[in-house]
């Protein structure tokens, strides 16, 4: 089992210190299991799309490369879980919005993912990224006896933010590629929230894959559009397995099962011919 925990986080907008060091005890308060799998929303560290780009922006590709990244090394190394950190890089023309994951005990960007359907408001100043990127995460196995040595079971993760979620095609090629578990790092408001609901079903039930979906919350009255939270961690065939309120700061969690999923594909097999075997 893998086990995921979203942080469904209310960012105070400039104050990238004070989102940083409450995102990190609000990870720490929760104590995830080893080896599990953390989820931040988009541009925690921020908010979304701060006035100031050039000085939100970060680079994330190691632990001493920029605040935002020191933290998610930091809390990853602490709770021995992979970290997922969202944020702003600088690109050659304009800005990215980013995806940084950090693994325990290694200093470099594990893997990274830039927004490939920008939003409205990023259209004037962020770049769309152009690839999907997957990675890999193993389960630390259990342990049920001394003559028992559990093999350890791998995931292949896609990741995507927030509007992406609007293109299925981009889903299905990640399944194609081999991913088994997609996830979604969002600041969705609140008006569009059975939009955020209904999209995130229907992804996880035409790919059958796990989605983990950590959505922002704004608990704070000065917000102009306020965010619909309504994180989400939804199984292959859409059920809901664990959902955070609308409007309140929470750590939420749920067991993955690879297995189950392999089998409900076995037994429902509407991705023969479209995902290769070796895939399913």
């Amino acid at each position: 089992m893998l086990k995921v925990y979203l942080v469904q986080f209310d960012s105070a907008k400039g104050n990238k210190t004070e989102n940083l060091a409450r995102a990190k005890k609000m990870i720490l308060d929760a104590k995830p299991d080893a080896g599990s799998l953390v989820l931040l929303p988009e541009m925690f560290a921020t908010g979304y799309v701060p006035a100031d780009l050039d000085d939100a922006a970060e680079d994330f590709s190691s632990s001493e490369s920029g605040e935002t990244s020191r933290t998610l090394s930091e809390v990853s190394t602490a709770t021995g879980c992979t970290i997922m950190g969202a944020g702003i890089t600088r690109a050659s023309d304009g800005f990215y919005n980013h995806v940084s994951i950090y693994k325990p005990r290694e200093s470099k960007e594990f893997c990274g993912y830039n927004k490939m359907n920008l939003f409205f408001p990023e259209k004037e100043s962020f770049k769309a990224g152009e690839n999907i990127n997957l990675f890999k995460l193993k389960e630390i196995p259990d342990q049920v006896g001394n003559d028992n040595k559990a093999e350890s079971v791998s995931w292949t993760i896609a990741s995507f933010i927030c509007y992406d979620l609007r293109f299925p095609e981009i889903f299905r090629e990640a399944t194609k590629k081999g991913a088994n578990f997609i996830t979604i790092q969002a600041a969705w408001p609140a008006k569009r929230r059975a939009h955020w609901e209904t999209l995130l079903k229907a992804r996880a039930i035409e790919n059958q894959v796990y989605i983990a979906a950590v959505n922002a919350v704004s608990e704070s009255s000065d917000q102009k559009l306020p965010l619909a939270g309504t994180s989400l961690i939804i199984s292959p065939n859409g059920d809901v397995l664990a959902e955070g309120p609308t409007q309140r700061e929470m750590v939420i969690s749920a067991e993955l099962d690879r297995e189950a999923e392999r089998d409900y594909r076995k037994n429902f097999p509407v991705l023969d011919g479209i995902v290769p075997p070796e895939f399913l």
